[in-house]
Parts: C-alpha cells; structure tokens; sequence
C-alpha cells in the first residue's frame, strides 16, 4: 500500500469515530448499532496498523 492508502484509512477512521460518537447519542454504549460500528472501527484500525508497518 502507499502513502495515500495509509492517509484515505486515516480518514476513514476519523469518519468511523465522529459515527460512533453519534450513535452513542441517539442509541446509548450498549445498543447493537454502537457495537457493529465499533467493531467495524477496529477492523480500520488493525488494518492501519498492518499497513502503516508493512510500508517501513
């Protein structure tokens, strides 16, 4: 992956998070909605990780 990869996962997990914040306020910490977001969040995350190492 390149750079642009590693900066197009930044803004997606930058989006995921201001969703998530806005789940929480309408559905509350415990309601599937926050977990699947969550989870999908996580899944950016690692794969951020994996890229951004693998491209040093």
């Amino acid at each position: 992956m390149t750079w642009m990869d590693i900066l197009i996962l930044e803004n997606l997990i930058r989006e995921k998070k201001a969703q998530i914040l806005n789940i929480v306020e309408h559905h509350g910490l415990n309601h599937l909605k926050t977990i699947q977001c969550s989870q999908e969040l996580d899944h950016l995350l690692n794969l951020y990780e994996r890229t951004k190492y693998s491209s040093m």
